[in-house]
């Protein structure tokens, strides 16, 4: 009994394990090579629906997930390198280019808006990063397909949706008329990460019909700024002030939300892409970082109760 009791307890274990294999080899690949560009924070979050979850987090199947992250990763490039109107209207055309595929994707794979508007924010122009992105994304897909083998997760089959009628058109209308007004005050202010890219995913989610984390609003704000908070600490304390390797630090955030998530059942993607987010921003962003994603999470919150909640019912 206690053999049975100890392989269910590693094979529950394995998926966080092939998360923290996949951050540990991000992160050492970059720094090896001392490009920053390969760390791409929406693998966090790609692996906690994914993989980590008992029922993965969004209708999509492989060839789509990769597809689209590929699609905007190399879009986001383009509009840093040939479309020059400042970050702002970048960030917000950027924006709009993603709902308009997401709304068209026949999916409901919201993560596709990170990779696009993360190079934008990040001003990335080097094509390493959407190589980076496609690259593991195909990793997490190669992990899910692991652990459908080994019988840890069941298949799920995907059945296109529809997300383009007139009710999805409003939808995307007010979210896009929200992140302009929104975003304009956070550039203006100096608080950009109040619209990091992954809050930007986390607010076409809770914006969706019967989204649940909109249902436990001061939970959900709570977990989503916590884990920012243990990626800024990680990365202040272990990299900036002891010198320790950036991977240290995002293997020792990874571990931590991960334990987070699990214990609090609120397996929330968007978390685990900002904790990993805040191993690339700029040094002297890291210590304002979880107090503008903590403004970021509310506002979004806030604006998918009152705009959205009623009228999805």
């Amino acid at each position: 009994m206690r053999k049975l009791n100890l392989t269910k307890a590693l094979k529950n274990a394995l998926p966080y394990v092939l998360t923290l294999i996949l951050v540990g080899i991000m992160t050492f690949v970059a720094e090896i090579l001392g490009e920053g560009e390969i760390i791409f924070p929406e693998i966090t979050a790609l692996a906690i629906g994914y993989m980590v979850t008992q029922k993965q987090g969004w209708k999509v199947n492989d060839r789509r997930m990769i597809a689209l992250i590929a699609i905007c990763a190399v879009a986001g490039v383009l509009t840093v390198r040939y479309i020059k109107v400042g970050l702002y209207l970048e960030i917000l055309i950027a924006f709009v280019f993603a709902q308009i595929l997401f709304m068209f994707s026949g999916t409901t794979f919201a993560p596709m808006i990170s990779a696009i508007v993360l190079p934008v924010m990040m001003q990335t122009e080097s094509f390493i990063y959407p190589i980076a992105a496609f690259l593991l994304t195909i990793a997490v897909v190669l992990f899910r397909r692991f652990l459908l083998k080994v019988k840890i997760r069941d298949k799920e089959y995907f059945q296109s949706v529809n997300l383009h009628a007139k009710s999805d058109v409003i939808d995307t209308a007010v979210r896009t008329i929200c992140v302009a007004v929104v975003g304009f005050f956070a550039i203006w202010s100096g608080f950009k990460f109040a619209i990091a890219p992954p809050l930007l995913v986390a607010f076409t989610e809770f914006s969706r019909p019967k989204n649940k984390a909109r249902n436990k609003p001061v939970k959900t704000v709570l977990l989503i700024t916590v884990c920012a908070f243990v990626g800024a600490v990680s990365r202040y304390v272990l990299n900036m002030t002891l010198g320790l390797l950036l991977t240290v630090a995002a293997l020792t955030a990874t571990a931590i939300m991960l334990v987070i998530v699990h214990f609090t059942k609120m397996y929330i993607p968007p978390a685990g892409a900002l904790t990993i987010l805040s191993m690339i921003i700029p040094s002297e962003s890291v210590l304002l970082y979880p107090l503008q994603i903590l403004v970021g999470t509310a506002v979004i919150m806030l604006l998918s109760r009152l705009l959205f909640m009623k009228r999805q019912n």
